[in-house]
């Protein structure tokens, strides 16, 4: 199993921070969610073809891949605007040929904007969504869009359920451990074994829940109750190799723990957990 974080854990570092700490620490790759003020990866300086040879060239001298990039694109009312459409297909085909220049083999998307399932959203939507972007990537590259378990989907039968009934590789799942145990109070294993055909990435957290308004606080890597250990040894013993990233939402939550702290303390929590588990 490798190790990664998402960039929205550092929103103010330049990329060269963000990919030398990477180096520093030890880990084996880096989820792109923005870098500085660009959350439109395309549109990101060092990704631009003017110097697109010159990253690809930083980026192998150390040693430290781009797993996934991960979109804002959100298909929960795909059908409705048919502008508001073609602006996502355009994305989606976007960032499949980026990540093929990068060497990336997932595209993370959303079937529900919102964290925490709060409204309902129309599986035939969502599959229909998936089903153009595939159609209208098909000539850009071969990346494979990732489903994460958000919002609604965080109920890991009905993401499932989604993925199989289109039955294309071009789809698979994103695992954040956190969503379907938080909000839909799922048992790890039951999540693994829903998922597990299909999963090719995983976010980490862990949280708590405030017991004066029962809001969601994160936590750093063990020392809240998300079954992060748990879920972290179930598919390293089932033979899991993919990434397990940390995904710690500092843009969204500006009074989280500073990065510098986080990435240390996750990559060592990570590294104990899996050689204990050898």
């Amino acid at each position: 199993m490798k190790i990664s974080f998402s960039t929205l854990g550092c929103p103010d570092w330049s990329f060269n921070e963000i990919f030398a700490t990477a180096k520093d620490l030890g880990y084996d790759g880096v989820e792109i969610r923005g870098v500085k003020n660009e959350l439109y990866a395309p549109d990101i300086p060092e990704f631009r073809p003017q110097k697109l040879d010159e990253t690809l060239a930083n980026l192998k001298r150390l040693g430290v891949s781009i797993p996934v990039l991960t979109t804002g694109i959100c298909v929960r009312e795909y059908g409705s605007d048919e502008t508001a459409d073609e602006q996502m297909r355009k994305d989606a085909a976007a960032y499949v040929a980026l990540a093929g220049k990068l060497g990336s083999k997932y595209i993370r998307i959303l079937g529900d904007k919102d964290i925490m399932p709060l409204g309902e959203v129309d599986d035939a939507r969502v599959g229909a969504a998936i089903k153009d972007f595939i159609a209208c990537s098909k000539d850009t590259g071969d990346a494979v869009f990732l489903l994460e378990t958000n919002g609604v989907y965080g109920d890991t039968s009905r993401l499932a359920k989604i993925i199989e009934n289109i039955g294309d590789g071009r789809l698979a799942a994103l695992w954040d451990i956190h969503h379907p145990f938080r909000f839909f109070k799922e048992p790890v294993r039951k999540s693994y074994d829903n998922l597990a055909p299909h999963i090719k990435h995983v976010h980490a957290k862990d949280s708590v829940v405030l017991p004066e308004n029962r809001a969601v606080k994160y936590k750093m890597t063990g020392k809240g109750d998300i079954p992060v250990r748990e879920a972290a040894e179930l598919l390293r013993n089932k033979g899991y190799d993919g990434y397990i990233s940390l995904e710690w939402v500092k843009r969204w939550c500006a009074d989280l723990e500073a990065p510098g702290i986080v990435f240390v303390q996750y990559i060592n929590y990570m590294r104990r957990l899996l050689k204990s588990s050898l």
